[in-house]
């Protein structure tokens, strides 16, 4: 089991143990001494203050604390005074509601609450030295012994609480910094993914558009090393024939005594046109290739 609040955890269990155990203090009363109609009315008291602390601990958890810290108090002050011979039972109890109050309650008022616990005590002993007839003992020294000895008693308990949880507080508030902190650095961690993995897909696509542009050019070029091979075999042949009619007739025009003139003029005509018409050609095949 997962615990989040630890004092949410102790409310709970505390709440559900004292309606079990003041319930079952309440059928013992009823059974052994059902005369005694002020320890069942204080158990009643007490079963109603746990039972609404224990609805209301969610949405109010710290009015439940002081519901359930204040009316024990009431509780067994009154009781003290009613029951002399109780005293010492009410006083282990308010010891108790001090453990519940370092525990279950900080700053101001934990302050608050020990300090109506301890003059408690003191109104207790101070109201029995007073009335002699009220005192759980007869001799003032029996009182003076008790009351330093719960007064230290209940320093002690809350003081070690107090401590005990102030570090556990510290220790909680230290991991959950920790956490926190891991919690952002795991969040940067998989920022830096993110970016790490656009930037890799990125270059994936640049890689693939680098690659469709050297398939482009490589295309391109292919087509131009084969109207270049194209044009070599034009200039190898097409070209040729003409200027090898164009040279053969400039010789015979020479050998021959009395050249008719118009004649080769009009061969050589011929050649130079059909030189025009491979010549365009070319020119059309390498534009198109561009």
């Amino acid at each position: 089991m997962e615990i989040i609040n630890i004092e949410k955890f102790f409310l709970n269990t505390l709440l559900r143990v004292s309606i079990i155990g003041v319930f079952l203090i309440l059928v013992a009363d009823l059974s052994i001494n059902p005369e005694d109609t002020l320890s069942l009315s204080i158990d009643v008291v007490i079963l109603l203050t746990c039972v609404g602390s224990y609805l209301i601990r969610i949405r109010y958890p710290t009015v439940a604390v002081l519901l359930l810290t204040g009316m024990l108090l009431l509780a067994m002050i009154y009781q003290s005074l009613e029951v002399p011979a109780n005293t010492t039972t009410s006083f282990s109890i308010i010891l108790v509601v001090g453990f519940i109050i370092s525990v279950l309650l900080k700053r101001l008022t934990m302050w608050i609450m020990h300090a109506i616990a301890v003059s408690g005590i003191f109104f207790i002993l101070g109201f029995q030295f007073i009335n002699p007839a009220l005192r759980f003992s007869p001799t003032t020294n029996d009182l003076t012994t008790i009351a330093i000895t719960y007064s230290i008693l209940y320093v002690i308990l809350t003081y070690a609480t107090y401590a005990l949880k102030s570090s556990y507080d510290k220790i909680h508030q230290y991991l959950k910094d920790s956490n926190q902190e891991l919690y952002q650095k795991a969040n940067e961690i998989e920022a830096q993914n993110d970016k790490l993995l656009q930037v890799q897909n990125n270059l994936n696509a640049l890689n693939a558009d680098l690659e469709n542009t050297v398939n482009e050019r490589t295309g391109k070029i292919r087509a131009q090393n084969e109207i270049l091979i194209k044009y070599s075999y034009t200039n190898a042949h097409h070209l040729r024939g003409p200027v090898a009619r164009l040279l053969g007739l400039a010789a015979i025009y020479k050998l021959e005594a009395n050249p008719d003139p118009d004649f080769f003029i009009g061969k050589m005509v011929d050649q130079v046109y059909e030189i025009d018409n491979v010549i365009q050609q070319i020119n059309k095949d390498l534009e198109g290739a561009e």
